[in-house]
């Protein structure tokens, strides 16, 4: 069989990031439920919760996990598997990254502070 070309490769890395960004939107969905929990019990409104920024950031880090995936795959063959494994990539692979990039890269109020990066209770989906 011939190697891949260019546009296989693009191909496989668009259903992979696709794939990647609807099980983050997944995690997304628990995560919107837990913030609109949370704004009904303090009594805030949901949209002041809401950070439409790390919804989007949260999408795009579930693309990459999903596109990353399916280039360790080796000769991925298209059905139902495939799109299962990518999907569940995406809801595993984002944590495993936000969470990574949390540990490793200090946000700018906790570096000002010398504390580490820590993680809002409602952060875990968006």
């Amino acid at each position: 069989m011939d190697a891949p070309t260019a546009r296989d490769m693009l191909v496989l890395i668009m259903l992979g990031g696709l794939l990647g960004a609807f099980g983050q939107g997944l995690r997304v969905v628990v995560g919107l439920k837990k913030v609109y929990d949370q704004a009904h019990v303090d009594g805030a409104d949901f949209a002041s919760l809401f950070d439409t920024s790390k919804l989007v950031v949260s999408l795009f880090i579930g693309f990459l996990a999903g596109g990353i995936a399916i280039l360790f795959m080796d000769k991925p063959v298209m059905g139902n598997g495939l799109y299962t494994t990518l999907i569940g990539a995406g809801y595993a692979g984002a944590d495993f990254i936000e969470g990574f990039v949390q540990k490793a890269l200090p946000t700018a109020a906790g570096a000002a502070a010398g504390a580490p990066a820590g993680r809002h209770p409602n952060n875990d989906a968006i």
